[in-house]
């Protein structure tokens, strides 16, 4: 053998195991990594916010560097800066070593930088303690293939609650002598009292009696003039679930209620609001800012010009928030059981509290820290609201109150704490006090208990988690569908023209769309979720 091929072979042999070492660093490392002077590790931890505090200053930061006995470096990015280097931390495959609020179980799917924090659960006794109490938690975070590369965060009892509400103008019920509308048909007469009959007394014919939100191109959100649909017995999920792409269950089953008749009801029925000036001819096209302006009334703030509008709590309505309350959802005929919206998982849970990046180096002190974030008393607590004793005050070991200052911050003043973006978890046993804008939400969800009732076993549980293909295919289709859709939709809601010839077109069209392909698909995540559940 010539000496130049016993060099190439050395040399190749050299690289398989510089190659082979480089691998074994991509499935993480618990070895030592940077130290401070006093000999402690380094953590480097990213947090996606910069409305709060620098997070240095705050004072409750130093119980987590104790209880991991490490230094935390504190970097943090705004929402936009993180929208724009998002992308490139994932190409370049170098996320920090730890990132809160930054990246989803699908990001972590298609980019295999992210410890697998599955096989690390029992050095996190907190984190299993969360997900022994809140299995669906777990179930969120977990992919098809039993990984788990990101924790959720739970912000507590108080937040179990959807953001849909229809609020009516109660005290023009009251002077019109008038009932809250059980069904559309006495919907539609209230409607023309609040047009005809001067609910707000000033002598103008100024009122809205609907105020209807403009449309979201993209699919079905806050506060959609299609939650109607929960009037025709399909209970919608638009905080954040397939039901914003059309997506329900009916006896277990998944359809889409874009190709089915209720949905070409509602169609009709905000038509009908339209067409005979409850709602403003612009509707769907104004900018939200009209719309949420119209709620707080005239110009002065004093007097109500809207009498029902689809809103998360009475505060949408400002200075004139008494004259509203929330009520069911009005059956679009008799004999037809409404139902709610059922969101209330989505608002309590997110999937993206916290990541680790495979590659991170001083892995104890990072599980000690997490396990620190995930405490479900003082730490996940103050990261929440704000340091004890300055934001929020501790009554026992179960009860806390939070100081009236932590909501008159103005906008331009910095949060003390991380808020809603918290990394950790509020067990149900807990008790906070004083979170008003939460506490206003719920008593809004409260009104819709019989009508969340009869939901039953038919929503997706916020553990369905597609794999990377299917929610790349599942995507893909839903930009076409949505697209074509709704631009339908709402040229037949603002201009009429829906025949039965014009309806088997749209629905013929969407089906060639894929349509009826992805709810298959969707049903099959939807059994795979009901299993781990």
């Amino acid at each position: 053998m010539s000496r130049n091929n016993v060099t190439k072979r050395a040399m190749a042999a050299i690289a398989a195991v510089g190659a082979m070492s480089m691998m074994l660093a991509g499935c993480g490392s618990n070895g030592a990594g940077e130290q401070t002077k006093d000999g402690k590790p380094l953590v480097k931890v990213m947090f996606q916010n910069a409305t709060n505090q620098d997070v240095k200053t705050m004072a409750w930061t130093k119980d987590l560097e104790k209880a991991c006995g490490c230094t935390i470096e504190w970097s943090q990015v705004s929402d936009t800066q993180w929208a724009q280097q998002k992308s490139a931390t994932l190409s370049a495959g170098n996320p920090a070593d730890v990132t809160i609020r930054g990246y989803h179980p699908s990001d972590a799917q298609k980019y295999q930088f992210f410890e697998d924090l599955s096989d690390d659960l029992d050095k996190m006794p907190n984190v299993e303690k969360f997900f022994k109490e809140q299995p669906v938690a777990q179930g969120m975070v977990t992919t098809p293939d039993g990984k788990m590369y990101t924790l959720p965060r739970y912000q507590g009892k108080l937040y179990k609650a959807s953001g849909q509400h229809l609020f009516i103008n109660k005290t023009w019920l009251d002077k019109l002598g008038l009932q809250v509308p059980k069904t559309w048909d006495e919907l539609f007469k209230v409607m023309d009292a609040f047009k005809t009959q001067d609910p707000n007394g000033n002598g103008q014919a100024d009122e809205i009696p609907y105020a209807m939100r403009n449309l979201d191109m993209t699919g079905f959100g806050w506060w959609s003039p299609f939650l109607f649909l929960n009037s025709t017995g399909i209970a919608t999920q638009f905080n954040n679930s397939p039901s914003r792409f059309g997506f329900y269950v009916k006896d277990g089953k998944v359809k889409n209620f874009m190709i089915e008749q209720e949905y070409r009801d509602v169609i009709d029925f905000l038509h009908e609001m339209i067409e005979k000036g409850y709602s403003p001819k612009d509707s769907l096209t104004q900018d939200s800012s009209k719309y949420y302006a119209s709620l707080t009334g005239s110009s002065d703030g004093k007097t109500a010009t809207v009498g029902l509008a689809i809103t998360n709590t009475a505060s949408a309505f400002g200075d004139l928030a008494d004259e509203y309350e929330a009520i069911e959802w009005p059956a679009s005929k008799s004999g037809v059981t409404a139902k709610a919206d059922f969101s209330q998982d989505a608002g309590a849970f997110d999937d993206y509290g916290v990541a680790v990046s495979a590659d991170a180096p001083n892995k104890d002190a990072i599980f000690k820290l997490i396990n620190a974030l995930y405490d479900g008393s003082t730490n996940s607590i103050t990261q929440r609201y704000g340091t004890i004793g300055d934001w929020i005050t501790k009554d026992s070991d179960t009860e806390y109150t939070i100081n009236p200052k932590l909501w008159k911050l103005g906008a331009n003043d910095k949060q003390p704490a991380f808020m809603d973006r918290f990394a950790g978890w509020i067990p149900d046993s807990v008790t906070i006090k004083g979170d008003t804008s939460a506490e206003q939400l719920k008593e809004a969800d409260d009104v819709y208990a019989d009508q969340l009732k009869a939901v039953g076993d038919d929503y997706f549980p916020v553990s369905i988690v597609p794999s990377d293909e299917d929610s790349t295919t599942l995507s893909n289709d839903n930009a076409n569908i949505m697209g074509a859709a709704l631009v339908q939709s709402a040229k037949w809601i603002q201009d009429g023209g829906l025949t039965d010839d014009a309806w088997n077109s749209y629905v013929e069209g969407l089906k060639g769309m894929n349509i009826e392909q992805d709810a298959q698909l969707w049903q099959k995540w939807l059994d795979e979720a009901n299993k781990k559940d």
